[in-house]
């Protein structure tokens, strides 16, 4: 069994996040080296411990297996955060690392990019629908 607690999970997790950043975005791709934005949560998710299905960032809207945060001032490192896209039927999900920044594997950018000052960004605020706290 697994004997790391979910606190050094989420430094882990954050870890390997940031260890494919620029690895190349494919729509559908599910890692280890090329992703796409639900892709790259999913694999992530897995290779830190978590047991965690392939969702589509439409499908984390409706998740209840974790502790749903409903506001983006109350998000913290390590949350997972699901955006609507251009209308509600298209949509985005990334990590927080903290600090208004967001790691996530970008379709416009053709890679895994962090995000700054997601938090004072008129775009990010609009299109935040809800993060997940996956990790204590």
């Amino acid at each position: 069994g697994h004997t790391i607690t979910y606190g050094q999970g989420k430094e882990t997790f954050i870890q390997i996040a940031e260890s494919k950043l620029g690895c190349k975005y494919v729509r559908g791709a599910k890692g280890p080296n090329k992703f796409d934005c639900s892709g790259f949560v999913y694999w992530c998710l897995n290779q830190a411990g978590v047991k965690q299905s392939y969702m589509t960032s439409i499908a984390w809207r409706s998740c209840t297996k974790y502790l749903r945060i409903k506001s983006m001032s109350d998000i913290k490192r390590g949350d997972v955060l699901v955006f609507k896209g251009k209308s509600m039927s298209t949509g985005h999900v990334g990590i927080y690392l903290g600090s208004g920044r967001m790691i996530d594997a970008s379709s416009s950018k053709g890679k895994v990019r962090i995000t700054e000052s997601i938090l004072s960004s008129t775009y990010w605020k609009e299109h935040f629908l809800m993060a997940y706290r996956i990790w204590d």
